[in-house]
This record gives C-alpha cells, structure tokens and sequence, in this order.
C-alpha cells in the first residue's frame, strides 16, 4: 500500500504592531506629558513669583513703617523741644521779674527807713526842744523869784526897818528859794526820765515803721527738663519666606515622567492571540501534539 503524503501547513505566528511616535496613543501621551509639565513648571515658577512677592511686600511694609516710626519719634521730639524753649524762656523771664520785686522792695523798704529815721530825727528834735524849753522855764521862775527876794528885801532896807525882821523875812525867801531849787532838781530829772523814755518809744516806732515793710524773698523755680533724642528704633527686619524647593519640582517631574510611560503602555493595543492552523482538506484537523513527517507511515 502506499504512502500518503501528508501536507504539513505550518501554524500562524502572532504579528506584533509597529508601534510609531505619530500614531494616536504617543501623540495624545505626548500632549498630556507637555500639558503636565507645563503646569508643574508654571505652578513652581507662580508659587516662586508669589514668594518673591510677599517677601517684597512685606520688606516695603516694614520699611515703610520704621520710616513712619522714625519721622514720628522726631517729631514729638521736635514738639517737646520746642516746649522745653518755651519753659526755658519762661523760667528766665520770671526769674527777671523775681530779682526786680526784690530790688524795688530793698529800694522801698530803704526809702521807708530814710523818711523814718528822718521823721524820728525830727521828732526827736521836737522832744529835746520841749525838755530845753521846760527846762529854761523853770530857771526863768528860779530866776524871778530870786528877784523878787532881792527886790521885797530892798524895799524893806528903803522903807527903814531893819533888824530881825529884814533877816527873817531873807532868810524866808531864801527857804523858798532853795525849796524851789530843789523840787526843779526833782522834777529836772523825772523831765530827763520822761524824755529818754519818748525817745525811746520814738526810736521803737521808727524801727515797727522800717520792720513793716518787709525784703521780698524771690521765689525758686525750677528748671525744665530738657527732652532727650529718641533712640534708634530696633526692629528686626522680616525673614523672608523660602520658595517652592526644586527638588519637590524635580520630584513633581518625574511623577509626570512615570504616570505619561505608565499611561502610553495602558493605550497600547493588546498582542494578538496565536490562531492554530488549518488543514487543506476541508473537515480534517492537524495533530496538535506533535507534526508528522514524509517517512511516517499511514
């Protein structure tokens, strides 16, 4: 019998796609990695300019507020320093004024001791005139009537009597007379008391007259108190602010990198499965274990 021959059509192997940079899924993978990286950068550059901005800001505002500060401080020192001119000015005015009510006092009070020590002169004066006046009354009347002795007793001697009763009546006067003399000397010296009194009691008037007006006594007033420069304001300027860290954009970078690969393999067509050959012969099937060859029998 002899050999059938055996047609041996060999199975179909899986065609792999080529895969291209300009086919759909790299084109859109490419659009989003771009659009991604775009916006990380954009977002660090934003963050960065939004940084730089505050840090700014809150420079000026600082600055702006320590000039503030400062013209404000000088200000007031201006003010008080003109206040205290003013004080100054003031307190030597009224001390001028203080040292004249005292000068023109000591003038008064010397004017009221020179009209009073010439109103006691005058007094005193007047005192001395009565007691000389008193005085040479008394030795008038001593006088008088030691004429009038010597007079009763020449008239006697002229009428002729003589005797006993010429001496008598001498000797009478002559009582008189020394009586006379004796209570002049008497009230001489109650006359000389009297007007060391008076003018004692003048002089006394006179010093309550000078003691009356009294020296004015300036009043002390004190000296302003000078204001002092302010002092440098200290202030610590503001820290600035630290912006995004380039590393957290590298590592931004990358995860945008990872996720566009991961997402191009997820838009990639699955691998055809393997379809097992055919036979030439309609109904017949190929072993599937193990291909025959031409030597092999029927």
């Amino acid at each position: 019998m002899a050999k059938t021959e055996k047609t041996i059509i060999p199975q179909a192997s899986p065609v792999e796609p080529k895969s291209s940079i300009f086919d759909l899924p790299s084109i859109l993978n490419i659009a989003r990695t771009g659009l991604e990286t775009y916006g990380v950068v954009a977002s660090h550059l934003l963050a960065q300019t939004e940084t730089q901005r505050a840090n700014a800001a809150a420079e000026t505002e600082f600055w702006t507020k320590y000039a503030a500060q400062s013209q404000q401080n000088y200000r007031n020192y201006e003010m008080q320093l003109n206040a205290w001119y003013r004080e100054a000015d003031y307190v030597e005015r009224r001390r001028q004024y203080e040292e004249q009510l005292a000068e023109q006092q000591a003038i008064f009070k010397g004017a009221v001791a020179t009209t009073a020590t010439k109103n006691f002169e005058k007094q005193l004066a007047d005192l001395e005139g009565r007691f000389y006046e008193e005085e040479a009354k008394e030795t008038i009347e001593l006088e008088n009537i030691r004429a009038q002795n010597i007079a009763s007793a020449a008239k006697i001697a002229a009428g002729g009597q003589v005797g006993r009763s010429v001496i008598g009546m001498q000797s009478a006067k002559s009582q008189q007379w020394l009586a006379n003399v004796s209570n002049r000397q008497i009230t001489r010296n109650f006359r000389i008391a009297d007007k060391i009194r008076a003018g004692e009691a003048l002089n006394v008037a006179r010093e309550n007259t000078v003691n009356q007006v009294q020296f004015y006594t300036p009043q002390p007033i004190a000296d302003p108190v000078k204001p002092l420069a302010p002092l440098p304001i200290t202030a610590v300027a503001p820290t600035p602010a630290r912006g995004p860290s380039v590393s957290n954009l590298t590592f931004q970078l990358g995860t945008v990198g990872l996720d566009s690969f991961l997402n191009y393999q997820a838009m990639q067509p699955p691998a055809p499965k393997a379809v097992p050959g055919q036979s030439q012969y309609s109904g017949t099937k190929p072993a599937a274990s193990a291909p025959t060859t031409p030597e092999e029998s029927p």
